[in-house]
């Protein structure tokens, strides 16, 4: 199954899924795309924009055990903060380049928030795309460190 996502800010998210358990998750700047399909899924993606966060079942089967170690630290990382390739890596004692390599093959963006990892001269790369990484984060930052409701 497909369910659709449209957030405020621009971003569309594509849901592909079996029942409750996310497959993969693709982001796109497509505007035209309305949000249709799994009630379910579409109440936790929503949540992003309340929260910053989308907790939900994923496939876990689809990620290797660093990937998940990875993905684990990852998800630690609070709405509207940022932390580097190198900051991982030193805490899950390995190099910056495997933590890069390990974020490159997330198939779950915002359920595994890896667009808040940057590199230490600039923002680094995005699966979806630099464009969309850079509006996640300045999303996130006007909503979520302006906000003292949150």
């Amino acid at each position: 199954m497909i369910t659709f996502v449209q957030f405020s800010f621009g971003i569309t998210a594509i849901v592909e899924h079996i029942e409750k358990t996310v497959t993969k998750v693709t982001l796109t700047k497509e505007n035209s795309v309305r949000t249709s399909g799994n009630s379910f899924i579409i109440k936790k993606f929503q949540d992003y924009e309340r929260y910053g966060k989308v907790i939900i079942p994923f496939k876990k089967k689809l990620i290797t055990p660093f990937q998940l170690k990875v993905f684990s630290t990852v998800t630690a990382i609070l709405p509207g903060k940022t932390v580097t390739y190198g900051q991982i890596a030193k805490t899950l004692r390995t190099s910056p380049r495997a933590i890069g390599q390990a974020l490159k093959r997330n198939p779950f963006p915002l359920i595994i928030p890896c667009h808040r990892v940057t590199s230490s001269k600039n923002i680094g790369g995005f699966s979806a795309g630099i464009y969309i990484k850079e509006i996640l984060l300045k999303f996130e930052k006007h909503q979520f460190t302006q906000n003292p409701s949150f």
